[in-house]
């Protein structure tokens, strides 16, 4: 009765999350080389001819503000030398720029490039309300979570008959419903842990409480909160060149790769990546007062929970072992499709079967 049960809660959760489930798979399959395809498709726009130096950051943020009639928010620097960088502004656009130049290539919005517009549906289907918000965004993690119950599900379901490990077979000389059964099963169930985990850790994007408190749940330990220090303009300020230096200074073998600008205080931070970090995690501040280091934050040998919770973008992107996790990951991304379609091959062949006799 109970396995009776658990088949039909499989087949619903599939049928009912089908098209949400496929929408966040592809979509999340596209974005995992997302970067290097909007590259692709306008490496103008998007590349640069790299040069023995790059000019002075005050003579960038000139060019920048005169260009655009905003304030710099935030610079991302790029590892490859022949990738622009990206600014972020006060008005909430971004623009492209060559460090060695000071050309502004692209002006634009992130919801109108191709990586944003794939992230922004990946993450909250789109939807804006005129309040700002993305009330959507809960389909998401609600998706995410029917999946890891689903895959539960499947691997209850796989361990009740005797002799599970059996059944991990695939049989490529097989009839092509046979083989297509057992493809749906043994990849089911080797993937299983990864999708589960992939599926959780985007959860955390949006559920951050709750998903905050497994974690911390699970390695019986806390996460450790980084806060920037207040620092209030006090006087003149020194010059963006000798905070930027100053936190170059103070880099300790990481690399910088955000730098954010003062906006309602005298404080400027850079985002680094120290050796043994997957992402950059770690800070420095800067007194624009006095243009001093005035703290600085490594994340390395912090407790696992903040190691776990700090590794879920990586993790997620299939980031953090190169080309080949990311290769697998663009095939488990995908694989919740084949499931999802083979599944419902399989109910549409029985629901004929149970007709015709």
């Amino acid at each position: 009765m109970l396995v009776k049960i658990l088949r039909q809660c499989h087949l619903m959760i599939a049928a009912i999350t089908a098209i949400l489930l496929l929408c966040i798979c592809i979509s999340g399959a596209l974005l995992v080389y997302g970067h290097e395809l909007q590259r692709a498709l306008a490496p103008s726009e998007w590349r640069v001819t790299p040069q023995t130096q790059t000019l002075r950051l005050s003579e960038l943020v000139t060019e920048v503000e005169k260009h655009t009639g905003s304030h710099i928010r935030q610079i991302r620097l790029q590892d490859e030398s022949d990738l622009a960088w990206q600014v972020f502004l006060n008005d909430m656009t971004a623009v492209n720029l060559n460090p060695y130049t000071g050309e502004v290539i692209k002006h634009y919005r992130y919801s109108e490039t191709f990586y944003g517009v794939i992230m922004l549906f990946h993450r909250w289907l789109l939807y804006k309300n005129d309040d700002g918000e993305r009330p959507f965004k809960v389909f998401i993690s609600i998706a995410s979570l029917m999946l890891i119950i689903e895959i539960l599900i499947g691997l209850w379901l796989w361990l009740k008959p005797k002799k599970p490990l059996k059944r991990l077979k695939i049989n490529w000389k097989a009839k092509p419903k046979v083989l297509l059964y057992q493809l749906h099963i043994t990849l089911g169930v080797i993937c299983s842990l990864p999708l589960i985990l992939i599926a959780f850790s985007g959860m955390t994007f949006h559920w951050k409480d709750a998903t905050q408190a497994v974690v911390k749940t699970l390695t019986f330990s806390d996460i450790t909160k980084v806060e920037a220090p207040k620092i209030e303009q006090t006087g003149p300020l020194v010059s963006v060149d000798k905070a930027y230096q100053t936190i170059l200074d103070n880099l300790d073998g990481a690399k910088l790769q955000r730098l954010s600008f003062a906006h309602n205080n005298a404080l400027m931070s850079g985002r680094v990546q120290l050796e043994n970090e997957f992402f950059p995690h770690s800070m420095r501040w800067v007194d624009m007062n006095t243009g001093q280091l005035v703290q600085k934050f490594d994340a390395v040998d912090q407790s696992a929970a903040t190691a776990t919770w700090n590794f879920r973008y990586v993790f997620h992107v299939g980031s953090f072992g190169g080309h080949f996790t990311k290769i697998l990951w663009l095939i488990l991304t995908l694989l919740p499709v084949f499931l999802v379609i083979s599944g419902g091959y399989f109910y549409v062949k029985r629901q004929r079967k149970g007709k015709k006799s």
